[in-house]
């Protein structure tokens, strides 16, 4: 397989987790009705880890990595998901949607910044253009939703959720070298639980809000949540990284929160108007130039 064919495959797999997680953020939504915040993240983190560590029983057996392995794995388990899923859920919760698509947002640009200062990658033409496309189609879907109460302990969460998932990401592309990329994301889902689980029995006095915890709609998001967008789309996620480089891979979140108001549209019966619209087809194109799909044309200079 070549370089292009791989490209084109992580690029597929990124756009399926741009789907999954703009759809995760509404079921979280959903399930913070049911849940507390700090009992539904272990909860979503055990119930992927399961199904991750299955996978790679059944395809490598009892897979060992080395000691510096173990140590990059642990940093994606404590910044990408531990603490990130720890400040995401109780933000979400606490503040508005329109505040968290600004933050999430916000991820792309920290990442290249980050990216081009420690992990010297290449700061182009083309991702720039990418990253103000992105956040010219968050801006215009801010414009036309004034849904939600916000708070600024809220916003400061969601913040620090999406900087702890950026440094979690240069994690996954220094572990994705010598690791197979199931491997490293089932591993780090499995640490993180262990974590989270604790965290949860020692926080929380009771794990469930009522007995509607258990009807058969949330537990169908539940097990969708856990099992589909935060297992699955984790495992493509860290693909993807492996294949195109944090940065290249970051400019597809600028998707994520679109995909999530379309979600909400689905799921929770908003309306849809032209900031939408707009705003998808920024994002998209966004994700054209970020990724290289389409390039400027190089001026050729000529010397007498």
């Amino acid at each position: 397989m070549d370089g292009t064919d791989e490209r084109h495959q992580a690029f597929s797999a990124l756009l399926m987790v741009v789907f999954l997680w703009g759809v995760n953020s509404v079921s979280i939504k959903y399930l913070t009705q049911f849940f507390p915040p700090l009992a539904l993240a272990p909860i979503r983190l055990s119930l992927a880890s399961v199904l991750l560590l299955a996978i790679v029983f059944y395809r490598y057996g009892c897979q060992k990595v080395s000691r510096q392995v173990w140590l990059l794995i642990a940093g994606i388990a404590l910044f990408s998901i531990f603490l990130h899923q720890i400040v995401l859920t109780i933000g979400i919760k606490a503040t508005s949607a329109t505040h968290s698509v600004i933050i999430v947002g916000s991820s792309p640009l920290f990442t290249i910044l980050l990216a081009n200062v420690f992990l010297k990658e290449a700061f182009t033409l083309e991702k720039c253009i990418g990253m103000a496309l992105g956040m010219g189609g968050l801006l215009a879907i801010i414009s036309g939703n004034k849904q939600g109460v916000a708070t600024v302990d809220g916003d400061v969460m969601v913040f620090i959720a999406m900087i702890t998932f950026v440094i979690g990401s240069f994690f996954v592309k220094q572990a994705t070298v010598t690791a197979p990329p199931l491997v490293v994301t089932a591993y780090s889902h499995c640490l993180a639980a262990i974590g989270l689980v604790f965290l949860g029995l020692t926080v929380n006095s009771t794990w469930t809000y009522s007995a509607d915890s258990f009807s058969i709609k949330p537990i169908a998001v539940l097990l969708f949540s856990s099992f589909i967008s935060t297992g699955i789309g984790a495992l493509l996620w860290n693909i993807g990284i492996q294949k195109v480089g944090a940065t290249t891979a970051s400019l597809f979140q600028n998707a994520s929160p679109i995909i999530g108001v379309f979600a909400s549209v689905f799921f929770l019966g908003e309306q849809l108007n032209w900031h939408h619209f707009a705003a998808l087809s920024l994002v998209l194109l966004g994700v054209v130039f970020g990724t290289g799909m389409l390039r400027l044309p190089v001026r050729s200079t000529s010397h007498g």
